[in-house]
């Protein structure tokens, strides 16, 4: 994976969000570790395995899907990208637009983007952006709760950690929960972030 095409990437894109959005000047950490914070959270709920009240605990990965809006009876609609970084023209869906999505991979790329924009905030150099093969202990549960415990720590005066170090660990439990837990590749994970990273563009451009 080359995280540092992708860090300069993220560069770009906030770059153009606070040029856009006339936000120069202004202190965005905050609003940033809440996002990530809230994405993080839905990242856990298409996961699902901490839902012991319900009988339906299986992620919502990689999964196969007609139109929602005809299914599959050819009527024209879309599907959104938040439904797996597609948007489509349903035309003859019965024949050509069975479609993959995979929400889970989503919402975690949702995280990354959030991710490298604070560690632009907090001034990183892409040499600091170290993927570290850690393994990771405990139930996937717990490893969510110390991954969002970690992420709310950076830039909080009440954290243990310094911020660089609560990002470092946050960031290096990121990727070991995507290749450990979820079963993502590397290069699975930066060809959704270029995608993903083409749709916030396109928003920008549509007024998001």
């Amino acid at each position: 994976m080359n995280i540092a095409k992708l860090y300069e990437m993220q560069k770009a894109l906030d770059a153009r969000i606070i040029e856009e959005k006339n936000l120069q000047g202004q202190d965005l950490l905050p609003n940033t570790i809440l996002a990530l914070q809230v994405e993080l959270g839905e990242m856990s709920n298409e996961w699902r395995g901490f839902k012991h009240w319900s009988n339906d605990q299986e992620p919502r990965g990689e999964m196969k899907i007609q139109c929602p809006e005809c299914h599959g009876e050819g009527t024209h609609g879309a599907i959104g990208d938040k439904l797996g970084l597609i948007e489509i023209d349903c035309l003859e869906c019965d024949e050509n637009y069975e479609v993959t999505i995979n929400p889970l991979l989503e919402e975690y790329i949702d995280c990354l983007h959030f991710f490298l924009s604070i560690a632009r905030q907090l001034g990183l150099h892409e040499a600091d952006l170290t993927i570290i093969d850690d393994y990771l202990e405990g139930s996937t549960t717990n490893v969510l709760t110390r991954l969002i415990y970690h992420a709310g720590g950076i830039g909080m005066e009440y954290s243990p950690h310094s911020s660089i170090t609560s990002f470092r660990m946050a960031f290096n439990m990121l990727f070991a929960l995507g290749q450990q837990r979820f079963g993502f590749t590397l290069e699975q994970i930066e060809a959704a972030y270029l995608e993903k990273n083409k749709v916030n563009h396109e928003r920008q451009e549509n007024g998001y």
